[in-house]
């Protein structure tokens, strides 16, 4: 399947990568956290696993798997950590949610967040659930595949590292703060983010999805908080490196006040490589689809400006663009989860194809 044209539409062949002879049906990973991974999850679920389709967990388990950031320290998931030593739950959470194929009543209870001001109030209810599970499995893996059973996920969630992570900024005037909660409201830029452990394991289950995968999607989310931490877990880079897949980095609508205050696509990629210069990316997703007028004085008003594209820079950088309209409706300026998820899909097809 061919992804060429002009114009808006324009694509570069990556140099060096030659596909491999991917089996079907195909397999997806995603990397990242925050709100924008979820949004893809969704979209993959509703097209690869239409709502008639019949669910068969030995054969369609893999078809999707998440690979989520545990470094989160604020809100419901900080509150976790600080009592319970337990991984930040949060993310996991926003992507079982996603992927769920249970009853709306049991997704809607596992979303509950707790109101008032007591000392519960602010906690989602699958956060606690989450924590609870940690603790009686022993182990946050099979506490996400217990939580997965419940939910009834189409697909799989898989934490990027089995530690107690902790995500720490230096910022370029040499000033570091550590806690990913507290490194956008510095509003200073950045140099570089750091994981601690430096050498955090990544979950065994994360290292055999990428190796298996025909695609894995880097994003959308947060550059430095949601997608670099996962690729700050040395052996997930070391399985991208090795994996046959293609990878493609989904770009951002919008620059994150805090984080990419001013960044292009360029930018974006090279904050990637100078975290994780043995993590390949082959392809660029870009919106081609005009954003509302309104939306963007709206969004200026708050700092945010939409991502600058510079196609014959990504090029030079040995990467490929794709164009495509994934911009969803509303008045948040938002990927279409469907949208994505179907371009992300052509883009698996192709390879499939060749």
């Amino acid at each position: 399947m061919s992804v060429v044209g002009d114009g808006a539409h324009a694509t570069v062949v990556c140099p060096g990568w030659e596909p491999a002879t991917v089996p079907s049906p195909l397999k997806v990973v995603a990397l990242g956290g925050g709100t924008g991974v979820p949004l893809l999850l969704r979209g993959l679920k509703d097209v690869v696993f239409p709502h008639a389709s019949p669910w068969r967990p030995a054969a369609d388990r893999d078809r999707i798997t998440a690979i989520v950031t545990t470094a989160d320290d604020g809100g419901s998931s900080g509150r976790l950590r600080r009592a319970y030593r337990v991984s930040a739950p949060g993310d996991i959470r926003n992507s079982l949610l996603a992927l769920s194929g249970a009853d709306r009543a049991l997704a809607s209870l596992f979303d509950f967040r707790f109101g008032g001001e007591n000392e519960i109030a602010g906690h989602s209810l699958g956060n606690l659930i989450l924590a609870a599970l940690t603790h009686l499995e022993g182990d946050l893996g099979r506490a996400v595949d217990r939580a997965g059973e419940i939910l009834g996920i189409r697909g799989r969630v898989l934490p990027s590292t089995t530690a107690e992570a902790t995500l720490s900024a230096e910022f370029v005037d040499g000033s570091c703060v550590d806690g990913e909660s507290r490194i956008a409201a510095v509003r200073r830029p950045i140099r570089r983010v750091r994981l601690r452990p430096e050498a955090a394991p990544a979950a065994p289950a994360a290292v055999r999805a990428i190796e298996a995968a025909d695609l894995v999607a880097i994003g959308p989310g947060s550059l430095y908080t949601s997608l670099i931490p996962v690729l700050l877990v040395r052996e997930l880079t070391e399985a991208l490196a090795r994996s046959r897949a293609r990878v493609v980095l989904i770009m951002n609508l919008m620059s994150e006040p805090g984080e990419t205050d001013g960044y292009g696509a360029v930018d974006c990629l090279t904050a990637i490589r100078r975290h994780a210069p043995d993590a390949p990316i082959h392809d660029v997703l870009l919106n081609t689809a005009p954003i509302p007028r309104d939306s963007l004085e709206r969004y200026a008003a708050d700092g945010a400006m939409p991502i600058r594209v510079d196609i014959e820079a990504l090029r030079a950088l040995g990467c490929r663009s794709i164009a495509r309209d994934v911009l969803g409706d509303g008045p948040k300026i938002r990927h279409d989860s469907r949208k994505l998820a179907r371009a992300v899909l052509e883009l698996a097809t192709e390879v499939n194809d060749e």
